[in-house]
Order: C-alpha cells, then structure tokens, then sequence
C-alpha cells in the first residue's frame, strides 16, 4: 500500500519526543486527564534511545534533515539520559541540521546546558512568568536552577529563545519578562497563548472553559487583548473547534506537516510514528479510532518505510483530502486549518 504522502526520502525534519518523563507537572499537559490525574499508562515509562535514532532511523535519514529536534508532549526531552548523546551523533553525521529542544528548563545541569550550546542546539526555554509566577503553570520548576541553566548555556555561546505562554496570572509582567530576557542575553522572546482550553473532558465530552481548578487556585485565560493579539493563528482560516462540524466538513486541510518546505515526522518516546506532535501518543488520542494494529506504527516493530507507507498514514491522508466517508482527524483541521477555495 502507497499513497501520495509523506515519503521516506523526503523527509527533512523530525520531531522526536526524546522522553515521556518530566520534572514538571503543568495543569494542561496532556500527561493529565480533565480532571488532572496523570495518566499512568503513557507517562514516564520510555526514552527514545541512541539505538533508536541510530539503527531505527538510520543514518540515510538523518543526513538529509534540515531539522532534527525535540518539542515534548508527554514529557521534557532533557530527562533523557542520552539527549546530549543523540544530539551529538545527528551532529556528527550532519553538520548543517537544525538541532533544537524545547524544555521548561528545570531539570539537569549547567554543564549539561553548556555542552547543548556547544554543538550548536538551540534551545526553546518555556518560562511562564517571573520568580512568583512562573510555578503557578510550571508546576515545580524552581526558578534558581532554571536561571542557572539558563545563564549556563547562553555563556557557552548557546542561541536561547524565551517563549512565554500569557495567563491572567501573568499577563501583568510580560514586558518586565522581555526586559529580563534581553539582560540574560536570549536572542528572542515570544509571547504565546494555548490552544488547550477547549479539549475533550475525561469522558470524551468537548469543553469550552476559561479557568481551570489546579491545587488550591485557579489558572485563567488571558484577558481579550492578550488571547486575541498572541493567538496561535497559522495565518489561514481554522475551523470552528467543535467536532461534529469536523468530522461532516469536506474542506481539504493544510497540513504542514507535509509542505513544499518542510516533510515532518513525529515519533514519540514509545516508538511510534505519527505526521506531528499534536497527535501525540496514538494509545490515547483521537487517531487510536483509525489504528488497527499498534506495532504497524511502531518504529521499534515495524521499519519506517513500512508505517509511512502502511494503513495509518493512508487513512490520515484521505482525511486531509477531505473524502467523503473518510475519517477526519479532528486535531489536523484545528490545529492546520483548511486550504483556501
């Protein structure tokens, strides 16, 4: 079986979950239910191992990225014991890839941070507020360590980026942030609000809230000037997140996953391969109603050629078409939009 999707020669950046444990506990993550129990079963069980990336991704591939980095989803990538070892092979075999991580920074060492800096990985700091706020979503990130880690790296040369996702806790300190951001030396600094407000609940309703109960106060979403000015709009139109009207649309979506530009996967700290992280881990998302077998998307079962050419990535691409009769993931058409008419 083939389709007319992503291809293993083609691709140019990977997304590898590099851990699925994590010294945090943000109340959005999705390592929590609705009603904030971690989910047990898919978090801090797996690494993605140098093995993996070596022998399961191979050499090939890795020669011909553009990007080579780690965003996270159920975990933070710097827990990975051998991180600093994965980036310095991809580094060794090629010397031009965009190595990148993103971490709440609260864990491991400077001298783990000054050795990230010096084989050139860019690292994506989430620090969400300033000493007295930053904890209120990042849940048991102290904050001296964060700064030593932080000060570490950019001394060593390291290009750090703030991102700065805006609450009403912390809303108030955004420009107070950007100045601290200049003075430690990171290169950018981006504010940015979630998406994750509306989400299905525990019992696969979809919920539409502005405030989230967590320990003994409450998070709440970012005034109108904020949610409105900082959104993380792709620059097309994206569909009304409700998703009967999903699922009964027939819109082509954008998927930039695979673009002119950019031929992404995702795989994830169990093995598994999907087309980007917002699909997270396949055993407890949405795209678990179109996979049949688990080990047919599983790096460490099945070769990649096989999954990117197997039943799982052929049902995702007759969604994006937009098919009739086919399934839709809900996630490709909120989160990428649909192509212009």
């Amino acid at each position: 079986m083939s389709s007319s999707y992503i291809k293993i020669d083609e691709i140019n950046h990977i997304n590898a979950e590099l851990s699925n444990y994590c010294n945090a506990s943000c109340p959005m993550c999705a390592r929590f239910d609705s009603d904030q129990n971690l989910i047990e079963s898919v978090t801090n069980k797996s690494h993605t191992t140098l093995d993996d990336v070596k022998y399961r991704i191979g050499e090939k591939v890795i020669k011909n990225l553009k990007i080579f980095g780690s965003c996270g989803n159920l975990g933070d990538g710097t827990m990975n014991p051998q991180c600093f070892e994965i980036f310095e092979f991809v580094r060794s075999l090629n010397s031009k890839t965009k190595l990148t991580i993103n971490t709440n920074g609260g864990a491991r060492t400077p001298e783990f941070f000054s050795a990230l800096a010096k084989i050139g990985v860019k690292v994506i700091f989430s620090i969400d507020g300033l000493e007295d706020t930053n904890h209120l979503y990042r849940r048991n990130v102290k904050w001296q360590k964060l700064i030593s880690n932080v000060q570490a790296y950019i001394s060593a040369g390291g290009q750090a980026r703030w991102e700065y996702l805006i609450f009403k806790h912390n809303q108030h300190q955004v420009t107070e942030a950007e100045g601290l951001s200049k003075k430690l030396g990171f290169y950018e600094f981006v504010r940015k609000t979630t998406e994750r407000w509306n989400d299905f609940d525990s019992k696969g309703n979809w919920i539409s809230r502005d405030s989230l109960r967590v320990d003994d106060y409450y998070l709440e979403k970012a005034s109108t000037e904020f949610t409105t000015k900082y959104a993380n709009s792709q620059g097309f139109e994206i569909f009304e997140k409700k998703p009967e009207a999903v699922k009964k649309s027939t819109r082509q979506i954008k998927c930039l996953s695979f673009t002119p530009k950019n031929v992404e996967i995702y795989i994830d700290a169990n093995g598994n391969v999907s087309p980007c992280c917002w699909m997270g881990d396949p055993s407890i998302h949405e795209s678990k109603n179109i996979i049949k077998d688990y080990r047919k998307v599983n790096l460490r079962h099945t070769s990649l050629q096989e999954i990117l050419e197997g039943e799982y990535f052929n049902e995702i691409w007759k969604g994006i078409q937009g098919l009739p009769q086919e399934y839709k993931l809900i996630t490709c058409e909120n989160m990428c939009g649909v192509c212009n008419e």
